[in-house]
């Protein structure tokens, strides 16, 4: 992580679009919530690993069922509704009058530490507690180097799922608070803590879902607060571990649940997501359900592959329209199918396209621009027309092209053109041709410099020429004077 921050990779965070990060989160989730499942009811089940491990987990509570502690259930229950009532009507009162919150999670896990150890709970109900705590922290050791062959390609794929998980609740935060991440600073804390971290036989540093979710709701915005919940951990390691022993299970379940409402309230972004297109409903619900059904790291491989290629898609298909004039604003054009008091230029046609026009994209660009501006069906009629054999058989396709070579200007507004390339002026080039055999001409407005420079380079080169203006409105007007001469 550390050369990866050297070299300056946290771009690649970038993959890691909305809908993903936002279907991931909600999917780690629904792990986490999984993994309580069997301290909510109190019962023992195996644990089990690998892809579909959420559907044997469920299997295996629903079986268990029969063997519920209703102790232990009715507990955790009492957790959920006190910490539901915290959260949803006294934290909101007590913040409207007080500076500092309402600490709803450390009451529960006091009080049901205590509740457990003079009610004897696990003695008298059989109710499981988070048991001995292991005193003192561990001796610094440097790593065995020479495992390093061993467990190189593993260390890879925890390193990316650590990454990613970690740049997606910052993500998530960020955008709750109002706040930027920093991908590259993100890779270097990760690799310096993970380098520390080996030397006192921790486990990959990464992000705990239920715990950052449950200091956000606390309060906790800052790194004064995780500096502060690191000491009260090194001061439970070393002196008070012994007394949370007593700690019911359930207790824990319970303030977890309760804490990952947020996350599960993020599927209320479904709805915006439909409305930014299918791409990004699809990338949210694959993401989804890959990470419930199959696992967390694969679920994650899935996910950045289909933004992956929903990017690759919105490159291949972008937007474009026809664009008409506001009769009572001039010089103002707009899309005809958006605005409803817009007309199009007689005798003329303007299209535009929002995107790059290459080698990848100039079909696509031909296909949409014969299909809106009717090209394809000029093509056709005049074909039809030059191979008709009867006159009187052929007379509504005569007239049809009669009425469709009325068309005399073809304008490609390219202000939102970002970019050109050889193969797209050699497209223009074969467009440019085939007009001419209608009667029509094409001319090109509000290019870009470095697109306009790719224009006059290609043009350099006798691949046009090409009839440029520096606005729509000046080729607007330069059709309707030729248009009236």
């Amino acid at each position: 992580m550390l050369l990866m921050s050297f070299f300056r990779l946290g771009t690649l965070a970038s993959l890691l679009s909305e809908p993903l990060v936002n279907g991931f989160t909600t999917a780690a989730a629904c792990h986490v919530v999984a993994a309580q499942l069997k301290d909510v009811v109190g019962i023992r089940i195996d644990r089990h690993k690998g892809a579909f491990k959420i559907i044997y987990t469920l299997i295996d509570v629903t079986k268990g069922l029969t063997n519920t502690n209703l102790v232990n259930f009715s507990f955790c229950v009492g957790v959920i509704i006190f910490m539901t009532v915290c959260n949803e009507f006294i934290k909101p009162y007590l913040n409207q009058r007080c500076r500092f919150p309402l600490p709803g999670e450390l009451i529960a896990v006091i009080g049901g530490t205590l509740i457990s150890k003079f009610c004897h709970l696990h003695d008298d109900f059989n109710v499981e507690l988070v048991g001995i705590i292991p005193k003192g922290l561990p001796s610094a050791t440097l790593p065995r180097l020479n495992l390093i062959p061993l467990v190189a390609v593993d260390a890879i794929a925890i390193a990316i799922v650590t990454y990613s998980i970690i740049m997606s609740m910052g993500l998530t935060f960020a955008k709750k608070h109002g706040y930027e991440v920093r991908a590259n600073q993100e890779l270097f804390a990760m690799g310096l803590g993970n380098a520390v971290g080996s030397c006192f036989s921790c486990i990959p540093l990464a992000c705990s879902l239920s715990r950052s979710v449950i200091q956000d709701q606390t309060g906790g915005v800052s790194q004064i607060a995780s500096l502060v919940s690191a000491t009260l951990v090194v001061v439970t390691l070393l002196w008070i571990g012994p007394f949370f022993s007593d700690l019911p299970r359930c207790v824990l379940a319970g303030v977890i649940i309760v804490a990952l409402k947020p996350m599960f309230m993020q599927i209320k972004q479904l709805k915006k997501f439909s409305k930014q297109g299918k791409l990004e409903i699809f990338s949210w619900i694959s993401t989804f359900l890959c990470v419930v059904l199959i696992d967390i790291d694969i679920g994650l491989l899935i996910g950045v592959c289909v933004s992956l290629l929903a990017l690759y898609i919105k490159g291949l298909k972008p937007y474009y329209c026809l664009l008409g004039y506001m009769p009572e604003s001039p010089g103002i054009y707009m899309d005809v199918n958006q605005h409803r008091n817009v007309m199009q230029v007689p005798q003329t046609r303007i299209f535009r396209y929002y995107g790059s026009l290459n080698f990848a994209t100039r079909l696509f660009f031909r296909r949409a621009l014969y299909s809106v501006v009717g090209l394809d069906k000029i093509k056709q009629k005049t074909k039809n027309n030059q191979n008709r054999k009867s006159s009187t058989k052929y007379v509504s396709v005569t007239e049809n092209v009669k009425e469709t070579n009325t068309l005399k200007f073809l304008i490609l507004d390219f202000s939102m053109l970002g970019h050109i390339d050889v193969a797209g002026c050699s497209m223009l080039t074969d467009v440019s041709n085939e007009l001419k055999t209608f009667g029509s001409r094409l001319l090109l407005s509000s290019p870009m410099d470095r697109v306009y420079d790719t224009l006059v380079h290609s043009m350099a080169l006798s691949e046009g020429p090409f009839e440029i203006f520096p606005t729509l409105h000046d080729a607007v007007e330069y059709a309707n004077a030729y248009r009236t001469v």
